[in-house]
C-alpha cells in the first residue's frame, strides 16, 4: 500500500517590482511593496501571523503582535522579534511545510510557460504556486505528486496576463480569458458615486437609494 504524503506550501511573497496599477495595485497604498498577485502581498508570513492568532490564551494580544509585525516591515523592512512561544512551536516548522518567494518576473515567466506547454492560461497567484512547487520538486528530486490549486481567474489580472503572453501570436485575451458575462459588462451602464471616507455616508447613500427604489417600484 502506497502512503500518501500532502505538502503545505505557504508563499512569503516579498520579492516587488511594484505591480500593475490597471490589476488593482492601489488597494494598499500604506507602504506595501506591490507584485502582480495582487491581494495575495501579504508580506508577514503565514506561519508567524497563523500561529499567533491561534493563541488561544490572548485573541487581542495574537491579533495586536500581527499589526505590529506588519508595521515594522513597512518601516524597516523586516519584522521581529518573534517570541519565542512561537519559535518553538513544532507546528510552525514541522517537515511537511515549506515556504518560498516568487519575483514578478519568474510569476511573468511561468505564465509563459505554461501556456506554451499546455494552453492554460494561469492567473499571478496560480503562477506563483505553480512556480513554488515546481522549485520544491526540483530541489527535493521527489517524485511524489504535487497538487497546485488554482486561486484566482486571469480575468481578474488582466493587465499582468496580457504582458506575460504580449508575444503570443494565438492568443486573445478577449477570446481565451474574458467570460462572456464579464464582456458583457464592459458594455453596460457605468453608474459612479463618489463619496468621502465615512461610513455614516455609505449608510446614508444606501439608505437613499433604497428609499428611491421602493418608491419607484410603489408607482
Amino acid at each position: 500500500m502506497q502512503r500518501a504524503v500532502l505538502r503545505t506550501i505557504s508563499f512569503f511573497i516579498i520579492v516587488a517590482e511594484g505591480g500593475l496599477e490597471a490589476d488593482g495595485v492601489k488597494a494598499h497604498v500604506e507602504g506595501c511593496k506591490e507584485t502582480l498577485s495582487v491581494a495575495m502581498d501579504i508580506l508577514v508570513s503565514n506561519f508567524a501571523s497563523s500561529n499567533a492568532l491561534n493563541d488561544k490564551d490572548s485573541k487581542s494580544q495574537a491579533g495586536q503582535q500581527v499589526l505590529t509585525w506588519f508595521q515594522t516591515l513597512k518601516d524597516t523592512g523586516k519584522f521581529g522579534p518573534v517570541p519565542n512561544k512561537i519559535l518553538q512551536d513544532r507546528r510552525l516548522f514541522e517537515s511537511d511545510r515549506i515556504s518560498d518567494r516568487i519575483s514578478d518576473q519568474q510569476t511573468l515567466e511561468t505564465i509563459k510557460s505554461y501556456y506554451k506547454q499546455v494552453g492554460y492560461v494561469l492567473d499571478p497567484h496560480s503562477a506563483v504556486a505553480v512556480t513554488a512547487a515546481k522549485g520544491s520538486i526540483d530541489q527535493t528530486g521527489s517524485h511524489m505528486p504535487y497538487i497546485s490549486m488554482s486561486t484566482a481567474h486571469p480575468a481578474k489580472f488582466s493587465e499582468a496576463v496580457k504582458l506575460a503572453l504580449k508575444d503570443e501570436h494565438d492568443f486573445e485575451f478577449e477570446k481565451s480569458v474574458l467570460p462572456a458575462e464579464l464582456a458583457r459588462l464592459v458594455q453596460m451602464e457605468k453608474r459612479v458615486i463618489t463619496v468621502e471616507n465615512s461610513w455614516e455616508t455609505v449608510r446614508e447613500i444606501i439608505k437613499k437609494i433604497s428609499k428611491e427604489k421602493r418608491n419607484k417600484s410603489n408607482n
